[in-house]
């Protein structure tokens, strides 16, 4: 019972500092803080590396991570990959190109600084358009901790990735064809620590006086490419819903689809450019992208009027899981119905699917907790396997943006 109370009088605290606040963000005490100060960072140098045998490999564009080439023969050679800092979380992001001027096997071999393989390598010949490597193509060492690709080179470019690469362009590019539609609009909601444009979505109408609003982020970290597109499908979900109008006329949703695209664009593992797990940073915005992001959804809901019913933070890890505010301290939620309502839809409506749940507290500062402990909203984390099919993925996204829809216009009357 005094846990509640705590809990209460803290809510009760910052909404009312909340209310008073017209320019930004409030900061919240959570009960395991972090720093995020900024930290120094391993900027890698972009360079073709010649293995002296008519194979060249490259780290010279978006994405990329590969630090160092060492050739052990003629038909292999180790990759050296390197987190931006530590410590870091187990998420050795990879990507480099490669070819060779006379068609040839090569074991390539990866060797991770601190950390353990992850992500099975997806393969393309132009960046876009990705498959994955055979099974039979990856070779690991005893304990698992590195791993051998056996590729097949020749004069054209291989690009070989921890996942399908999504950098900052074709974010941009993706969010200016959303926008054109007659309910999207895009902007800029400020700049990264390196200069980059924060962009977001503002789907609604002319008229928005008074919405309550859902909140939609993306791409805290940077290798979460799945989660990335689970947002994209829950995002066009919305915009070609039958249900749009009508949802619009008492709702509006503001998008961030990618609130790190420093750590994005400069291939790291976690972190900002500023040696940061943004998704830590939800308590005193140390950080220009969380700052700006946090001031933006608060100045946007002054300026409107309105609540904010729900904020969906979408991430990839291991396996498929939501990650939701502990019932027992949520004392004053928004839409207290939304949950269990949305996740049995999601069940009955997705063949052979079942919802993984996980409660946490406030703990750390993270947009879950962030969302509750600033608006009274509800707020999940929304993570997507890392091995997820893509069409698995499309799938969940759509259904789970049209059931949301649905749940909130049928609770909430007039």
């Amino acid at each position: 019972m005094k846990r509640v109370i705590f809990y209460f009088l803290l809510v009760g605290v910052t909404a009312c500092d909340y209310s008073k606040q017209k320019t930004g963000a409030t900061t919240y005490d959570f009960p395991s803080p972090v720093d995020t100060s900024t930290k120094p960072i391993e900027v890698q140098q972009k360079q073709v590396f010649d293995l002296g045998n008519g194979v060249f490999l490259s780290n010279d564009f978006l994405s990329a991570r590969l630090n160092d080439v060492k050739g052990k023969n003629d038909s292999s050679a180790i990759l050296n990959i390197v987190s931006e800092n530590y410590p870091v979380n187990n998420s050795p992001w990879y990507a480099f190109q490669a070819w060779s001027s006379e068609p040839r096997k090569m074991y390539l071999e990866l060797q991770y600084k601190e950390a353990t393989h992850r992500y099975p390598p997806k393969i393309s010949y132009d960046g876009k358009n990705w498959d994955e490597l055979g099974s039979d193509r990856i070779l690991f060492d005893d304990d698992s901790v590195n791993v051998t690709l056996l590729i097949d080179l020749n004069k054209d470019t291989l690009w070989v990735a921890a996942q399908e690469l999504y950098n900052s362009e074709q974010v941009r590019d993706w969010s200016e064809e959303v926008a054109l539609s007659d309910f999207v609009k895009s902007g800029k909601a400020g700049e990264s620590k390196e200069g980059r444009d924060l962009i977001y979505l503002d789907i609604g109408t002319n008229s928005n006086e008074d919405k309550d609003l859902i909140v939609i982020l993306s791409r805290q970290h940077p290798p979460e490419v799945t989660g990335f597109f689970a947002m994209q499908a829950f995002v066009e979900g919305i915009v070609e819903s039958s249900l749009l109008t009508n949802f619009l006329k008492k709702y509006r949703v503001l998008v961030y689809p990618l609130l790190n695209p420093d750590g994005v664009d400069m291939g790291h593992w976690r972190h900002n450019a500023g040696g940061v797990d943004l998704n830590r940073d939800w308590a005193y915005y140390k950080q220009p992208e969380t700052r700006a992001i946090a001031d933006h959804i608060v100045k946007t809901l002054n300026e409107s009027g309105g609540r904010v019913l729900l904020g969906l933070d979408f991430h990839s890890t291991y396996n498929d899981v939501f990650y939701t505010q502990d019932k027992k301290e949520q004392v004053t939620p928004t839409t207290p119905w939304f949950r269990e309502q949305w996740f049995e839809a999601l069940e009955a409506r997705i063949p052979g699917y079942k919802v993984n749940e996980k409660p946490k507290g406030l703990a750390t500062p993270v947009t879950k907790g962030w969302f509750y402990s600033q608006f009274g909203a509800e707020g999940m984390t929304y993570e997507i396997g890392d091995k997820t099919p893509r069409d698995t993925i499309q799938l969940i996204g759509r259904i789970t943006s049209e059931e949301m829809m649905k749940i909130i216009m049928a609770n909430i009357k007039d």
